[in-house]
């Protein structure tokens, strides 16, 4: 006698407690299945499960046949050695050819989380990715036009949701510039141009605003309580550092202060990251070969949005760090060290850990993210719009 057919709400909650990668294979099951993994209201109600399994996300290279190769690894957070999923190739990226130019490493950077999604550009490809369902989909190419003699030149990125439309956003802040090279070094003759993608029409949209001055740093850009932001200078001849932020839902730009008692120096960068459900920054040494170990600071804004509520709640080390790249728990920076590898430090206790990892030490990135369901299919489709 056949077993007896589950009711449809405790299949639902007991499907909502596997990880995507057997609920993927479950969909072979039986068109009903296949019906109901896929449905609005299981996806729903797996997003918003009380348990929720987080992975993190490490961008490395690896060694390949033709050169030096862009993968996507999968670890546990808190064993992040553990590898919990096979490595994820980076679509069209391996058919390019990664031994020259050097500075192509850099453009390859992943972006959010946001509801399980990660954006990646790449010079002039930018692509929206589920990595748990190992889905790709490019963005529609944003064609800027400009004068002759000068070249598009982005330079700063950003992944966001709209909760009040449902819908993913991207901008991108490109730099028009001329292509003689001493112009473009010593920023003469350039200016800025913001554009943002959209995915409930698939299309970009040009935003008019004026910027300060940005500040490119590795670990630069978060989304954090709905809000995009990026380190600028409002006077840089005065040293005068400020966090600009782009909110998502009202697409406008605002400026967070420093702390009034932040330390100011040329051979200090800064992080922003999120700790204990706040935004944090992450201030550490210009790393060098001559540089000795040094100090890490700590500095989180309390009440989101108040300049007096900066507090420098831990410093570490020191340590040869040449990049932070997220907290791990609230417990340990997850950084780049000195050797081109990944280590941890614990935020109690000058622990310091290096990390096995099989990859080539070249500028790491890393993110913690929920796995999702969300099919890009489901939030990117049409022909895109024209601009």
């Amino acid at each position: 006698m056949a077993d007896p057919q589950l009711p449809e709400d405790v299949l639902i909650e007991i499907l909502i407690r596997l990880p995507v990668k057997f609920i993927v294979k479950l969909r072979c099951v039986s068109r009903t299945w296949r019906d109901l993994i896929g449905s609005p209201i299981f996806i729903h109600r797996y997003q918003n499960r009380e348990r929720k399994q987080s992975v993190l996300l490490v961008k490395r290279y690896l060694m390949q046949n033709n050169g030096l190769e862009p993968m996507i690894s999968f670890h546990h957070p808190d064993f992040p050695e553990l590898l919990v999923s096979p490595n994820l190739s980076l679509p069209v990226l391996p058919d390019l050819d990664f031994r020259f130019p050097p500075r192509i490493y850099s453009d390859v950077q992943m972006y959010g989380p946001c509801n399980g999604l990660v954006c990646i550009p790449f010079v002039d490809i930018i692509f929206l990715c589920n990595p748990a369902l190992r889905e790709f989909k490019p963005l529609p190419p944003l064609n800027i036009p400009c004068p002759k003699g000068y070249g598009v030149f982005p330079y700063e990125f950003g992944f966001g949701f709209d909760p009040n439309t449902g819908a993913y956003k991207v901008i991108q802040i490109s730099q028009i510039a001329s292509d003689n090279w001493d112009d473009f070094v010593r920023k003469q003759d350039h200016y800025s141009r913001i554009d943002l993608y959209n995915s409930a029409s698939n299309s970009w949209k040009r935003i008019d605003a004026k910027l300060p001055e940005m500040v490119y740093a590795r670990s630069f850009q978060i989304f954090f309580s709905g809000v995009l932001h990026w380190f600028a200078w409002i006077d840089s001849s005065e040293n005068h550092p400020c966090i600009l932020c782009f909110d998502i839902r009202t697409e406008a730009f605002l400026l967070l202060a420093f702390p009034a008692d932040f330390p100011k120096s040329e051979d200090d960068i800064s992080s922003l990251m999120v700790l204990n459900e706040s935004l944090a920054m992450v201030r550490y040494p210009q790393w060098s070969e001559e540089s000795g170990p040094t100090e890490i600071e700590i500095w989180v804004m309390k009440q989101y949005g108040e300049k007096d509520s900066w507090t420098k709640q831990f410093v570490i080390g020191p340590y040869m760090v040449v990049c932070p790249l997220l907290f791990l728990n609230d417990e340990w920076l997850l950084v780049e060290s000195e050797n081109g590898q990944l280590a941890v430090c614990a935020l109690e206790g000058n622990q310091f850990v290096g990390l096995q990892f099989y990859g080539i030490g070249f500028k790491w990135s890393a993110v913690v993210y929920e796995e999702s369901l969300i099919s890009l299919n489901h939030i990117i489709s049409g022909d895109p719009e024209k601009e």
